[in-house]
């Protein structure tokens, strides 16, 4: 398929940005990774509002995605003017995509979480990442902002142990790994002013759109077919995607993002009950529930790591290995240093998902 040409234009050495320097990153060209997507997609919406629009808004989609797909989803997304497919995975096409960012910025948002091998995780999320980011240095870019998790930071010691970003990283996963590592390069990356480097790390998201695997689960939970470990009282945190969308605008321009590491996701921590049935009560059913001792997660775990060992993912053993765990985190640093001011509700934001599912004949 035929992309717009990219005009190429020289790297150069910026001058160092002062705070005032927002309006600049404003008016500059933007790279999109991971659309069409449901977070790309959320955060190209708000931008279609924006009372100071982009005069380049280019997105990178990933080689092979299908060009009917492609095509209606450009029509939904005018303010796009120009998609080039590539590969995270090739270097050399990452150069191309990040021709005539001089003084742009980068927004990073795509990634593997479900692989087929332990080492997609890395070559995906750590390794293209940094050669993406030293493309985009290269052609000049001034900002960089990397979608990362809080799977890069683990999991707490306890239900009431809450996690903040100043707290030590113990991934326990080779996703949560993945990040973390893409993290520590593009820090080293980071060159005040020059090339600005701000991460940002979000729970699970949920709200309107949908994903068909979450669509998925709204089944299981009608069906009274949805796993809960355990009596469902472990810390989670989740992150609605119209906040966090909203978080990445901040952390796009906010002059005292640059260098930090951010959760971005609700003020309050959830338990898995308490998640599960505020799907259910969207959905207008009794929550039941497939009830699993707590034990079957820690086994789990053990066969996770075990096929991980020799580079074997699996999906379910992997999620109800984590199915215990306890993942509460604070967005507090967002709030005080970036004026993040997140309203989602699980409740309100599960009813609007299940309400939008329903229009869209997807329930």
């Amino acid at each position: 398929m035929a992309t717009p040409a990219v005009k190429i234009t020289p790297a150069s050495n910026p001058p160092v940005l002062a705070p005032s320097t927002t309006s600049v990153l404003r008016t500059s060209p933007l790279l999109v990774t991971g659309a069409p997507g449901w977070l790309a997609d959320a955060v190209l919406a708000k931008l279609a509002t924006s009372s100071s629009p982009r005069p380049l808004i280019r997105c990178l989609v990933h080689a092979g995605f299908p060009e009917s797909r492609l095509n209606a989803w450009r029509s939904g997304f005018s303010q796009v003017k120009e998609t080039v497919l590539a590969d995270l995975a090739d270097a050399a096409s990452l150069t191309r995509v990040c021709e005539g960012l001089s003084g742009g910025t980068v927004l990073h948002s795509a990634g593997i979480i479900h692989p087929r091998k332990t080492r997609d995780w890395y070559t995906i999320n750590r390794d293209g990442a940094l050669a993406l980011a030293r493309a985009a240095k290269s052609a000049g870019a001034r900002r960089f902002v990397f979608i990362s998790s809080n799977a890069a930071q683990g999991r707490s010691d306890s239900r009431d142990h809450i996690l903040t970003e100043d707290m030590p990283d113990r991934p326990l996963s080779h996703y949560g790994r993945s990040k973390l590592e893409a993290e520590q390069g593009l820090l080293e990356l980071h060159d005040k002013g020059r090339f600005d480097v701000v991460i940002l790390r979000p729970c699970m998201f949920y709200g309107p759109p949908v994903p068909e695997r979450h669509i998925d689960i709204f089944k299981r939970v009608i069906k009274g077919k949805l796993p809960m470990v355990g009596d469902g009282n472990y810390a989670r945190s989740l992150s609605y995607i119209d906040d966090l969308a909203n978080g990445i605008l901040l952390a796009m321009e906010h002059p005292s993002a640059p260098g930090e590491i951010f959760n971005i996701c609700d003020r309050q921590v959830y338990t898995t009950r308490e998640i599960c049935e505020a799907m259910a009560k969207a959905l207008g059913v009794a929550p039941r529930f497939w009830w699993l001792p707590s034990l079957s997660s820690s086994t789990a775990r053990v066969i996770d790591n075990t096929l991980a060992a020799i580079g074997v993912y699996s999906m379910n053993f992997h999620l109800l290995g984590e199915a215990n765990w306890n993942v509460g985190c604070s967005s507090e640093k967002a709030q005080r240093v970036l004026g993040f001011n997140p309203q989602g509700d699980v409740r309100e934001g599960y009813r609007q998902a299940v309400a939008w599912a329903r229009e869209k004949g997807l329930l």
